[in-house]
């Protein structure tokens, strides 16, 4: 029904340019590329909407961890050391949980621990997507896209509250670090 309101509203405009002393044949012409480019832009624009709401974790042990949600130290297995350090995100100190292949920051907000940032330290783990440690340059783009800030050697993928900061030395990857945005 609506395709038929829009065909019959489509003629009348193409009659209506015709009155006015043009070619019909080429204003509906006119009239149907200015709706595709229309159409175009919005889907294009539907896309770009769905990259910023990309949120970056790392899963350990089948649990994501993400930067800025809560944190359980009980849901991983024991870390092989926790030690506390000045926090960097907020007044107080951070918890660093140093585990085999990875490293967590958590600061205390009173009801339990959110998430600061995580570190992946072992090129045997990777990113969900499949980055490692040693992997290069053309690797990172290739999963990541080319929607990042440089800031010196590092790679910054921004999505709504987390990025990724990939850092890349000797064009290979050094560090693969997950953080929470605090700005």
């Amino acid at each position: 029904m609506r395709k038929l309101i829009a065909m019959l509203a489509l003629l009348m405009l193409v009659f209506a340019l015709a009155a006015c002393g043009s070619d019909a044949e080429m204003d509906a012409d006119l009239v149907i590329t200015r709706a595709t480019e229309a159409t175009e832009i919005v889907e294009e624009e539907n896309i770009q909407v769905e990259a910023v709401k990309t949120e970056y974790c790392f899963v350990a042990e089948g649990v994501e961890l993400i930067p800025g949600a809560d944190f359980d130290p009980t849901v991983l297995p024991d870390a092989a050391s926790v030690y506390t350090v000045p926090s960097c995100a907020i007044e107080g100190t951070d918890n660093v949980y140093n585990y085999e292949n990875f490293e967590v920051t958590a600061f205390d907000y009173g009801a339990g621990e959110l998430i600061y940032s995580i570190y992946i330290i072992d090129p045997n783990v990777t990113t969900p997507e499949g980055l490692s440690l040693g992997d290069g340059l053309n690797r990172v783009l290739e999963l990541y896209g080319e929607e990042y800030e440089r800031n010196g050697s590092a790679y910054d993928f921004y999505g709504t509250e987390t990025m990724l900061s990939i850092i890349i030395q000797n064009e290979a990857v050094a560090s693969i670090e997950y953080r929470m945005i605090t700005e």
